[in-house]
C-alpha cells in the first residue's frame, strides 16, 4: 500500500441488530510512506453539524474470533480487522 488511513471514535450496540455497532467518528489521519500526513478529524466535525448527529453509519460483523473480525458496513463496505495486541492500552 502507499500509507495508512486511521480512524477513531465511539460506539454502541444498535437497540434492534445485536450484531451491529453504530459508530461516531471524530478522529482522522491519512499518512502516506512519503511522510506526508493529513489531519481529516475536522470533516467528521462538519458532518455532524450539518447531520445534527455524530453517528455517521454501523458496522455489522458477520465472522469473529480472537484475533479476527470480519464485518459489512452500512454503505456495502467489507472490514477485515486484526488485532495488534501491543497496539492496546489496559
Amino acid at each position: 500500500g502507499i500509507g495508512r488511513v486511521t480512524v477513531g471514535g465511539s460506539f454502541r450496540q444498535s437497540s434492534t441488530v445485536p450484531l451491529r455497532a453504530i459508530a461516531a467518528f471524530d478522529f482522522g489521519k491519512i499518512e502516506t510512506k512519503l511522510g506526508v500526513a493529513l489531519d481529516i478529524s475536522g470533516l467528521f466535525a462538519i458532518r455532524a453539524l450539518l447531520k445534527g448527529s455524530k453517528e455517521s453509519g454501523w458496522l455489522e460483523t458477520t465472522y469473529i474470533s480472537e484475533n479476527l473480525r470480519i464485518g459489512r458496513g452500512n454503505k456495502g463496505s467489507l472490514f477485515v480487522l486484526t488485532r495488534d495486541r501491543d497496539a492496546v492500552t489496559p
